[in-house]
């Protein structure tokens, strides 16, 4: 698990713990549609499409901003069980969205990935989560960023 300041500091003064990591630790079972040992997927309370899943990793990370390349294959792997989710709601890869709020634009300070498939509630609803948008980062480019950073590494380490 990863502690980072600010988490720590949520934790020792702030009066309520971060409710995705309250979810993760199984104390409330609602709308859960998958988990494993590292990620848990579950529908989002206030959906802003058709199908609106978020996924989370077990351990709290607590946004898009502290990503770091060791999380890389634990983003895969949340982006796999995300296409698995849409593939198995019946909807198509190509017009469905996955991404994350980018603080302080997010409303949980725990990283969490929206599978976002099919029509949206709204206009507005779907302006909240497009790409490109100072507000919200697309996996894929989160990925891709991520990879060059690694690449960087390895050529900096002679890898």
């Amino acid at each position: 698990m990863r502690i980072t300041l600010r988490s720590l500091l949520s934790k020792l003064f702030w009066w309520r713990p971060c409710v995705f990591c309250v979810i993760a630790r199984g104390t409330t079972a609602d709308q859960i549609v998958y988990q494993d040992e590292d990620i848990l997927a579950f529908y989002d309370i206030k959906p802003a499409a058709e199908t609106h899943i978020l996924i989370i990793p077990k351990d709290h990370i607590v946004s898009v901003k502290t990503i770091r390349v060791s999380d890389y294959d634990l983003l895969l792997r949340m982006q796999s069980k995300a296409h698995d989710l849409l593939q198995k709601h019946g909807h198509d890869l190509t017009s469905s969205r996955l991404g994350f709020h980018i603080p302080p634009y997010n409303t949980v300070d725990h990283l969490h990935l929206h599978v976002l498939g099919g029509e949206f509630e709204s206009p507005y609803r779907s302006t909240k989560y497009e790409i490109g948008k100072k507000w919200y980062k697309d996996l894929g480019h989160l990925l891709s960023d991520l990879e060059c950073e690694r690449s960087k590494q390895s050529t900096f380490f002679g890898l």
